[in-house]
Parts: C-alpha cells; structure tokens; sequence
C-alpha cells in the first residue's frame, strides 16, 4: 500500500532530524530546512504540548516530540497494516 510506505518514508524522516539535531547542524543548509519543512507539521503541536526538558547540570535540553510522534506513527502503522 502506498500509505503504508509514505507513513515510512515520512516516520524515517522525523528519526532523521531527531538523529542530526545530536549534532547541531546548521539550520540554513538545504537538507536542514528541507527535512524542517517536512517535519514540522507533525512536530510542532507536540513541542508546544511537551516543553524541551533540560539536563541538570548542562545546557541541553531533550525535546520529546519525535518520539511522541514515532509512537503514534507505530500505533498507526500497526493499525493500518
């Protein structure tokens, strides 16, 4: 089914970007801003529910948005299937 291996594609997508933001790459390069246009329509409602969570001790904060989505991505990959 088509939907099945978009829902894929589109699942592999937000794993990409979770996996680049580690190593904090330069938004204004083209894949950065491509993988966030595509992106950010299934992530952005989740980051303004789910507020970053910061690391004691450190400047970094955990956005737990990707993997809310990757969770219902699965819930409905298995649904579909």
């Amino acid at each position: 089914m088509i939907l099945l291996r978009l829902l894929r594609i589109y699942l592999l997508l937000i794993m990409l970007r979770a996996i680049l933001s580690w190593f904090k790459p330069d938004p204004s390069a083209p894949l950065m801003r491509l993988l966030t246009w595509l992106t950010n329509p299934a992530l952005l409602p989740f980051q303004r529910l789910l507020p970053p969570i910061p690391l004691p001790g450190t400047n970094t904060r955990i956005d737990l948005a990707p993997v809310v989505v990757l969770l219902i991505g699965g819930w409905l990959l298995a649904k579909i299937r």
